[in-house]
């Protein structure tokens, strides 16, 4: 009983003894004679209060976006949703421009006295081949010619009820009678003031158009207008320029290669000429 009466004794006069060392110190900072220590103490702590300031509030952000990790998410899905309404509004109207620039050149330079059926290209090029969203049903038929303008593109090979497979000059299934021409395309296109230079034969190749058989004695250069004048076609339709022409003098007739109008991997808008 004495050694626990003796220390809460001990403890009472500690207690005692820290309050009156602390309104002695109260005191001594009221009558400015501590500033020393203030100053010290807040020079050691106030980088400490500053970097526990900010690492605290570095916790709360990351906390609270935790916390908005739905909102996020939810905002985002809508702006996603934005862009793509954009995207699809951009390339509808980048199909509708297509389309227009190609019925405005098949009304200028197409014959006015043929039917034609627009169609859509579905599919990329496989193997050199076209497939297109008319069929049966908008009456083509195997045999049709299918043109952009007064360029040649395809025949119709396939057909089924709502679609169709074109077979492209590249293909090597393919093999048409040409005319190598001077003079520019229109002018080629109406068989007006151009100079035939020679007749020749262009077949679909791995490596691209290849035309044969043109005469050795022909003045041909490379750029001269290559123009489809085959009876399955039935009308003269260009092709494209011709490239690559050879200089062999030991051979009995001149080849090289006809650079289409237009890449066949780009297109979008094609005619189809019914019953042709």
């Amino acid at each position: 009983m004495k050694k626990d009466s003796k220390k809460i004794s001990v403890e009472y006069l500690a207690l005692v003894g820290a309050i009156i060392f602390g309104v002695g110190l109260l005191i001594l900072d009221s009558l400015g004679a501590l500033s020393f220590l203030r100053t010290g103490i807040s020079f050691v702590m106030d980088p400490i209060a500053y970097h526990g300031s900010y690492g605290g509030s570095e916790i709360r952000n990351y906390f609270e976006t935790f916390g908005r990790l739905n909102e996020f998410r939810r905002e985002y899905s809508e702006l996603s949703m934005k862009v793509y309404e954009q995207e699809v509004d951009s390339a509808f109207c980048s199909t509708l421009k297509e389309e227009n620039e190609a019925l405005k050149k098949q009304i200028a330079l197409g014959n006015v006295e043929q039917k034609y059926v627009l169609a859509k290209v579905l599919a990329p090029l496989e193997k050199n081949l076209l497939r297109i969203n008319k069929g049966k049903d908008e009456g083509v038929a195997i045999g049709d010619i299918v043109v952009l303008g007064n360029m040649y593109i395809g025949l119709v090979v396939e057909v089924d009820e709502k679609g169709s497979l074109v077979r492209l000059p590249s293909n090597t299934g393919s093999s048409l009678e040409v005319i190598v021409v001077e003079g520019d395309i229109e002018s080629a296109r109406n068989m007006e003031n151009i100079s035939v230079l020679t007749k020749g034969v262009v077949k679909g190749a791995p490596d691209g158009i290849k035309i044969e058989n043109m005469s050795m004695n022909a003045p041909l250069k490379n750029g001269d207008t290559v123009i489809i004048n085959d009876t399955r076609v039935g009308e003269y339709l260009v092709l494209g320029s011709l490239v690559g022409l050879s200089e062999n003098p030991a051979v009995t007739s001149r080849s090289g290669y006809v650079s289409p109008m237009f890449d066949y991997d780009r297109l979008m808008t094609v005619f189809v000429i019914i019953g042709s």
